[in-house]
């Protein structure tokens, strides 16, 4: 048991690690140049900037449905050097089933100018985006087991895993039209690709016999991998292009259209697209799908003792159950999207340099839509300092207060945001996430008289 719960912890832990999601604040601060990765139409107060190498954009982020670390972490129990669960208040952490979005994205170079009523960019970015599912039949299974209410029930423990490691080439053109009320822009991306892992189906399911306590189990699993293997002797350009057996092309593209002086309106989609994986590849997947198997579980005395007589439990609960699934493998090219993403927002201008914004946020994952909604008030002070504050509510999470600002100093300009300030601070929260970066930024945009 503790080698299991061991095992569970540092999947729970890899995943809290990762972080993923939004940038909600950041796709309202005007000066800050890399929230034309979130809209490429938005432009920065400036005529010209240069990100710092590796320094100009670094985002890590996380959200997660039912999972929160601090719940987690008072089901632990401390007892001498150890710890032991409480089984009633981790089931009811479980209760809903897991939903975790994670990202950590990385802007090696950027840079952009002006060039009349166009803006053109460029940037290299390291992204990784993970989305992970377990339902709420897996915990119900194991917190409660196969007997009362659950005699002759079917279980649904179907979980999905993606995960996707690329490095892209982004250029950026964007430009105004009808008399700089209506700017439209977009990126067109060469994707590297270096790591995937694809849940291509994902049903199993246990069916609990009514007159014992035997399982039947029924399986149709696939799982796509393609994992760059460490060597030392690789060329350099496979290091910095990844492997080109392994690419694809992606685009993202946005508008932003002033409706009067006071309102203005906005919208985005960003990483549509696919990347082929020809190489490292392997593919795992059910031998016989639709084909039920009888389970008769596991003899808990397997599992007591010293830990020799528990290695030798958890290795017979893996072949066994392995035997029934029965899975196969095989090397099989596979594809990818991109995960992608939608914002669309809209503001009221209360002053030139105040204005309230809102903004809903949109992703996908195995038929789950993700949504946000965030309000925000956004001012300018003067030319130095520009501020955010943002309230969000995610699904299931509707205390996640955000701030944003970006201090510029003569040609250098250093900013931070986070959509959850409390969160940031504290281990009770299921968002957390910051973006911060530091450019150099150069002359000024002159607003149209």
């Amino acid at each position: 048991m503790r080698k299991l719960l061991i095992f569970f912890g540092l999947i729970l832990l890899s995943l809290g690690h990762l972080r993923a999601q939004n940038n909600l604040t950041l796709y309202n601060m005007r000066p800050v140049p890399q929230r034309m990765a979130i809209n490429p139409a938005f432009t920065p107060t400036c005529k010209w900037y240069f990100g710092t190498p590796a320094l100009s954009s670094l985002d890590f982020s996380y959200n997660s449905r039912a999972l929160g670390f601090n719940e987690l972490s008072n089901a632990l129990e401390p007892n001498g050097s150890n710890y032991t669960i409480d089984i009633t208040q981790l089931a009811n952490v479980f209760s809903s089933g897991v939903s975790i979005n994670s990202a950590y994205n990385h802007e090696w170079i950027g840079f952009g100018f002006r060039l009349r009523k166009s803006m053109w960019s460029f940037s290299i970015n390291e992204k990784l985006k993970s989305r992970v599912l377990l339902p709420p039949d897996f915990f119900r299974l194991v917190f409660e087991g196969n007997g009362g209410d659950n005699v002759g029930d079917v279980f649904d423990l179907g979980f999905a895993m993606d995960f996707i490691h690329t490095r892209e080439f982004a250029v950026g053109y964007s430009r105004s039209f009808i008399d700089d009320k209506l700017r439209i822009g977009g990126r067109i991306k060469y994707i590297a690709g270096i790591n995937a892992i694809q849940t291509d189906r994902n049903d199993l399911f246990f069916e609990t016999s009514e007159s014992a306590f035997t399982y039947n189990v029924k399986s149709d699993l696939k799982f796509n991998t393609s994992l760059m293997p460490i060597d030392l002797n690789t060329p350099l350009n496979s290091i910095l292009l990844g492997n080109q057996q392994n690419s694809g092309f992606g685009i993202d593209v946005g508008a932003n259209l002033k409706l009067n002086k006071k309102l203005s309106l906005s919208a985005s989609i960003i990483d549509l697209g696919v990347v082929q994986w020809r190489d490292n590849l392997k593919s795992t997947f059910t031998k016989n799908p639709g084909v039920y198997h009888e389970y008769r579980g596991m003899d808990i005395q397997d599992f007591i003792g010293d830990s020799a007589n528990q290695k030798k439990g958890f290795e017979t609960f893996k072949d066994t159950l392995m035997e029934i699934i029965a899975l196969d493998s095989s090397s099989e090219s596979f594809s990818t999207g991109l995960m992608g993403e939608f914002y669309v927002g809209g503001n009221l201008h209360i002053t030139k340099n105040h204005n309230i914004g809102a903004l809903m946020y949109g992703s996908f994952h195995k038929k789950e839509f993700h949504p946000a909604l965030t309000l925000s008030w956004n001012s300018q002070i003067g030319r130095v300092l520009a501020l955010s504050a943002s309230y969000t509510m995610y699904r299931e999470s509707y205390v996640n207060l955000g701030f944003g600002a970006a201090l510029k100093l003569g040609p250098e300009q250093f900013y931070i945001t986070t959509d959850n300030v409390i969160g940031s601070m504290t281990d009770n929260t299921r968002n957390l996430g910051v973006h911060f970066g530091w450019n150099h930024i150069f002359g000024k945009k002159k607003d149209k008289k």
